[in-house]
C-alpha cells in the first residue's frame, strides 16, 4: 500500500518539474516576441519621423559647378527627426549603382556648426562623379540619382549637356 502514494508522490513532482520547464520555455519566447514588438515599433517611428526632400533645381546646373566633375544636390530636412549633419546616414544609388559614403560628402549651409540635420535645414550633398563612372567627369544625357534614408526614398534626374 506504500507504494501507490510514493509512485503519486514520483508522478506529481515530475509533472512539477516539466510544468516548470514549459513555462520558463514559454516565458523566455515571449519576451523575445516582446522585445522584437518594441523594436518594429522604434523603427517604425524612426521611419515615420524621416522625410528629406531635394530642392536643387534640376535645370540651374547640378553638375560640374565648381569645375570638379561633381555633382551637388542641396537636400532639406522636412521630418520632425534629426540626421546626421555630414549626410552619413543616407544612401546613394547614381544611374543604378550604389555610391560607396567615401564618393560622397555633405555639409550643412543653412545652420553653421550644427551637431545634428534638424528639420528645415538644408544639406548640400556632394557626389565625386570620377569615383562612380571611372571616368573623367560624366557621359552626356540623362541621370539619376536616388537617396534613401530611414526608408524615405527620394529620386533627382538631370541632364548633362556637352560642354560641361
Amino acid at each position: 500500500m506504500a507504494s501507490v502514494p510514493v509512485s503519486h508522490l514520483i508522478l506529481f513532482i515530475a509533472s512539477l518539474v516539466i510544468a516548470a520547464g514549459v513555462v520558463g520555455t514559454i516565458t523566455t519566447g515571449v519576451d523575445r516576441v516582446s522585445a522584437a514588438v518594441d523594436d518594429a515599433g522604434l523603427d517604425a517611428t524612426e521611419q515615420l519621423r524621416t522625410d528629406v526632400t531635394i530642392i536643387s533645381d534640376p535645370s540651374a546646373g547640378v553638375y560640374n559647378a565648381s569645375g570638379d566633375q561633381n555633382v551637388t544636390l542641396l537636400i532639406k530636412n522636412t521630418g520632425t527627426y534629426r540626421l546626421a549633419p555630414d549626410g552619413s546616414d543616407l544612401d546613394v544609388v547614381f544611374d543604378g549603382a550604389y555610391v560607396r559614403p567615401d564618393a560622397t560628402s555633405g555639409e550643412l549651409v543653412s545652420a553653421d556648426g550644427a551637431n545634428a540635420w534638424s528639420r528645415g535645414d538644408v544639406l548640400r550633398l556632394t557626389i565625386d562623379a570620377n569615383r562612380i563612372d571611372g571616368s573623367d567627369g560624366l557621359a552626356d544625357g540623362d541621370h539619376r540619382v536616388f537617396l534613401s534614408v530611414n526608408g524615405d526614398e527620394e529620386l533627382f534626374q538631370f541632364r548633362v549637356e556637352g560642354g560641361n
